[in-house]
């Protein structure tokens, strides 16, 4: 699991037992990441003979597909790293209403609140129990 002992009454952010993203480059990797996963997906279909040159370098890429490519990095990631699937998830859901509410995107990506498991509030609990952390994207 995961240790829990963020900075400044985050979960995690400054928790030096993690490996972080550096300040101010988490926009960048997740651009990175992006980039990544389009030149693979537009590589791998024409490797497959499933398009040419051309169509693989114009044609959009399907969002089911890199939605659900994203969907299962974060549960293969949290798996990896011992992060419960209930605070995966939680954290995921408010993130994303949070985004979808928003009328300035940038503003509602800087930062998400961290839900922990309840399961798991025993063991961090340095607030008396609350559940709710937010975390700068870019910290």
């Amino acid at each position: 699991m995961a240790t829990k002992n963020g900075t400044k009454g985050r979960v995690y952010g400054g928790d030096c037992n993690l490996i972080h993203v550096a300040d101010g480059k988490r926009a960048a990797a997740g651009q990175l990441m992006a980039r990544n996963l389009d030149e693979e997906m537009r590589f791998r279909a024409v490797k497959e003979g499933r398009r040419s040159i051309v169509e693989a370098s114009t044609q959009q890429l399907c969002p089911g597909c890199y939605m659900i490519v994203g969907f299962n990095m974060l549960v293969t990631l949290a798996d990896q790293n011992g992060q419960s699937h209930v605070e995966l998830a939680d954290s995921m859901i408010a993130a994303f209403q949070k985004f979808k509410e928003c009328e300035d995107v940038n503003a509602c990506i800087e930062e998400i609140i961290i839900i922990l498991d309840k399961d798991a509030e025993e063991e961090f609990s340095p607030l008396g129990g609350v559940k709710d952390y937010h975390i700068n994207m870019r910290d």
